[in-house]
């Protein structure tokens, strides 16, 4: 929900609803509507004196005087103007129509009840009428609060963090209130956090917030979980009205609402303040809880992860071990009539075991090293340096497949994780030669298009199973071998998405036209790219 949106929903209260008028502000209004009260009146006077010229009876003038009492309490103020138009309507009637004319006496006795009555029924009647529109105005009002406590739920709805929901709840607050607003939330360590001042029209006076006293009386307000400021006992001298936003797991944080010149905040101000705050803080417990199930999910996920590893490491780690065991028991046992052939070919099958056992042990600490967050050690490295390293370690496992490399003449240098790089194409070669048969042609090719440059592993193998392609990148996945002499721990590519997107890059697969397989990714020349 933007700023925009915020304005719109709360522009439904006006600015005059929820204004809290200074003493000179009630000045003004008090001899506005004494202006009002005495024009409505002189009015009634000069009808009552057209309706005797006219030679309507004297009943008339009296209706027309209660008639003005009625539009004096509609247009003004309470029920003071009414009650006051009252005493003028009798007043002039006394002065202007009774005999004698423009005097207060009376000759006939039964002008004063007349003069009581009228008074009574008058002033009945402009309190009544007073009352009536205070009702009608604070249905309104109780409307309207209702209206805005919705857009502000709705509102809140949207958002899917704390700040978010600092930023819509504080945004609305100072619309509503037509002043500056700050609004603080408290972090895991339940300290408040550095509080965000949301000012209503550019307020330059919004920066007192920062002082000392200011940022002390939201502390002891989020502390005591008390309103605290000007209007109450603590820090009354304080420039702003703090309110606790409080959960049902306690104080979540402190609203701050601006009470510049002295201007208090009214009951009613102060009820809705609490309205707004009750929905802010069922917002963040919800966030909370939110992030909690997240976590909880996460967790599950990482015990679900960490379980698929160690069965992994058991069952792929076995084999080798047995592989090596077996190996050195029979040169142990047979040492005297083994030929040198046979020995060699057991001690080599022991070293393919253990080169084996080491780029997997490598691949599960980089896992480890993933999960934990990659710390990427970035240098400017020469890209046919990376290739031909990763290739010097690869290529024991490579005897029976031929590997080509295409690099162009010129020398590239990217920004990047050295070690890592090489351990993405050693694990993408060697996906090629677990999933090719003997004597198929593995080819590296570096290329530069615009901003970034482009690394490529194909074979021409049989290629990738379409139902397979969505899932290769997947931790633990591996799909059926043709030489099931390699084995795999479903790692090495998940460990290549995992770098490849800590640099800044790409991954992708796809199979080739002529057959094969072709693994792709893609690294920024320059770092922000």
């Amino acid at each position: 929900m933007n700023k925009r949106q915020i304005n719109n929903s709360m522009d439904i209260l006006g600015k005059e609803e929820y204004s809290n008028p200074t003493k000179q502000d009630r000045v003004r209004s008090a001899i506005i509507n004494v202006i009002v009260t005495l024009g409505i009146m002189t009015l009634a006077t000069l009808l009552s004196v057209y309706f005797r010229y006219i030679g309507f009876h004297e009943s008339n003038f009296i209706m027309a005087y209660i008639l003005g009492v009625l539009i004096v309490a509609k247009q003004t103020d309470g029920y003071i103007y009414g009650i006051l138009a009252s005493v003028i309507g009798v007043s002039s009637f006394n002065f202007f129509f009774t005999e004698p004319y423009y005097t207060f006496a009376t000759y006939r006795p039964d002008y004063p009840v007349t003069f009581l009555i009228m008074l009574i029924v008058a002033s009945i009647t402009s309190t009544l009428t007073a009352k009536a529109k205070q009702e009608a105005r604070l249905s309104s009002l109780r409307e309207k609060r209702t209206q805005v406590l919705y857009e502000i739920s709705k509102g809140l709805l949207k958002v899917r963090s704390i700040n978010q929901i600092s930023e819509v709840g504080g945004m609305a607050l100072a619309k509503i209130f037509n002043c500056s607003v700050i609004m603080a939330t408290a972090n895991s360590l339940n300290n408040l956090n550095e509080p965000f001042i949301y000012t209503y029209d550019n307020h330059d006076r919004a920066a007192i917030f920062k002082s000392f006293q200011e940022r002390r009386a939201a502390a002891e307000s989020f502390e005591t979980g008390s309103p605290v400021g000007i209007g109450t006992e603590k820090y009354a001298d304080s420039s702003a009205y703090y309110l606790p936003i409080r959960g049902q797991s306690g104080t979540l944080g402190v609203v701050g609402v601006s009470c510049f010149a002295g201007k208090l905040l009214t009951d009613e101000q102060v009820r809705l303040l609490e309205a707004v705050t009750t929905q802010i803080a069922l917002a963040m417990e919800r966030e909370r809880l939110s992030e909690k199930q997240q976590k909880a999910k996460l967790d599950v996920e990482r015990e679900r992860l960490r379980s698929n590893l160690l069965r992994a490491i058991s069952h792929d780690l076995r084999t080798p071990l047995t592989g090596i065991l077996g190996s050195t028991a029979t040169i142990l046992d047979n040492d005297e009539v083994l030929d040198k052939k046979v020995k060699r070919e057991l001690l080599q099958s022991v070293q393919e075991e253990a080169s084996w056992l080491i780029h997997s042990v490598e691949n599960m600490l980089n896992i480890t090293r993933i999960d934990e967050g990659i710390a990427l050690k970035k240098n400017m490295e020469a890209v046919e340096e990376i290739i031909a390293e990763a290739i010097s370690r690869i290529k024991k496992f490579a005897s029976n497949h031929i590997i080509e490399i295409d690099i162009p003449a010129d020398l590239i240098l990217l920004p990047m994780d050295g070690i890592l790089i090489e351990q993405v194409l050693i694990n993408l070669v060697d996906n090629a030669l677990k999933y090719t048969p003997h004597g198929a042609c593995i080819r590296i090719k570096t290329q530069i298009e615009g901003e970034k440059a482009i690394f490529e592993v194909s074979d021409n193998g049989n290629g990738i199973q379409e139902a397979d392609i969505p899932f290769i990148f997947d931790r633990f996945y591996t799909a059926p071998t043709i030489n099931m002499g390699r084995r795999g721990t479903g790692l090495g590519l998940a460990i290549c998405k995992s770098i490849v997107t800590a640099h800044g890059g790409e991954i992708s697969a796809c199979n080739n036209p002529s057959g094969g397989a072709t693994f792709r990714f893609t690294l920024p020349l320059k770092e922000g790219y």
